[in-house]
C-alpha cells in the first residue's frame, strides 16, 4: 500500500484527471470541485460529510461520489491513529458521457451518495491504489467503474442541490469567460453583474447556493491560486495575484479547501 500522500494529475480523452491519497486527518469547509465529480473510498478513519443540508458518516471502505458544483463539507477522525482516504476527481462531460450512454435523460441523480458496497470500493481502491503506482491510467477499467457505479445507483429522481441555479445563470456565465480581475471582484460587483440591490442579492444568494458571495470569492480564488500554483516560486506574489491580503490570508483560505498548505499540495 502506498506510505505517504500522493496526488497524480494524469491526461485521459482530453480530459484530465486527479488521484489522490492521502494519509493525514483533514478537515475541508464548505466548498466545491468546479466541474468534477469526486468518487472516493476510506480505507481508515471516518469522516462526516455535510452536503444537501444533511449529514453522513463514511467509515471504512465506504464510497462516496460528491457530485460537481456542489456545496459540502467534512470533518474527519483518525480510528486507533489511522484515517486514510482515496479520491479520483473526473471531469463532469468525461462522467456524463458515460452516464448518459446508459441512459440518455439529462437529469442525472443518484440514489445514494455515501454508499456501503464491499465490490465497488475494493474495485475503486484497486484502480486509484495502481493508477498512482504507475505513469498510466487504466483506460478501460475507470470507464468500466462509472459504468458498474451509474448502472446499480443512477436514478432520475429530484437532483441535488448545486450552485448551477437558473436564478444565477447569468452570474456564472459571466464568470466562466474569466475576463474579470480576481482582485476586483466582490459582491458588489456580482450584485452589479445581476442588477440587483447588493443587500438583497447578499441574501438571496447565499439561501440559494448555500454559500455567501464571500466564501464564494474565496473559493475562486483559491481556485485560481490551485491552478497557478506550480508557476511561482514566491507564494507571497501569488497571493497578491490572486487578490489575497498576504500570505498568510491565502494559506488559511487555501486549507480550508484543501485541507493542506500550498506547500504541502505543491510537494506532492
Amino acid at each position: 500500500m502506498l506510505k505517504s500522500s500522493i496526488m497524480k494529475e494524469i491526461s485521459f480523452k482530453e480530459n484530465k484527471l486527479i488521484f489522490k491519497y492521502m494519509n493525514k486527518k483533514h478537515s475541508f469547509s464548505k466548498h466545491i470541485h468546479e466541474n468534477n465529480y469526486m468518487l472516493g473510498v476510506c480505507l481508515a478513519g471516518k469522516s462526516i460529510f455535510s452536503m444537501d443540508n444533511k449529514d453522513f458518516e463514511v467509515n471504512k471502505n465506504m464510497l462516496c461520489l460528491i457530485p460537481p458544483n456542489t456545496v459540502h463539507s467534512c470533518n474527519s477522525f483518525e480510528i486507533e491513529d489511522k484515517w486514510e482516504y482515496l479520491t479520483c476527481f473526473i471531469p463532469k462531460k468525461l462522467f456524463e458521457e458515460v452516464a448518459n450512454s446508459i441512459c440518455s435523460k439529462s437529469n442525472v441523480t443518484f440514489k445514494k451518495y455515501f454508499i456501503k458496497d464491499d465490490d465497488l470500493s475494493k474495485y475503486l481502491k484497486e484502480l486509484i491504489s495502481t493508477t498512482l503506482s504507475s505513469e498510466k491510467i487504466a483506460n478501460d477499467e475507470i470507464i468500466n467503474f462509472i459504468n458498474l457505479f451509474c448502472e446499480k445507483y443512477m436514478t432520475y429522481k429530484e437532483k441535488i442541490k448545486t450552485i448551477e441555479n437558473e436564478k444565477f445563470e447569468v452570474l456564472f456565465e459571466y464568470l466562466k469567460k474569466e475576463n474579470y480581475d480576481i482582485k476586483e471582484l466582490t459582491f458588489y460587483e456580482m450584485a452589479n453583474i445581476m442588477k440587483m440591490n447588493p443587500y438583497y442579492f447578499h441574501r438571496l444568494f447565499s439561501k440559494t447556493i448555500g454559500l455567501t458571495p464571500q466564501t464564494f470569492i474565496n473559493f475562486l480564488k483559491v481556485s485560481k491560486a490551485t491552478k497557478l500554483l506550480k508557476e511561482y516560486q514566491n507564494l507571497s506574489s501569488l497571493a497578491q495575484e490572486c487578490g489575497f491580503y498576504d500570505q498568510a490570508h491565502f494559506t488559511k483560505e487555501f486549507k480550508k479547501y484543501h485541507g493542506i498548505t500550498p506547500t504541502k499540495y505543491k510537494s506532492i
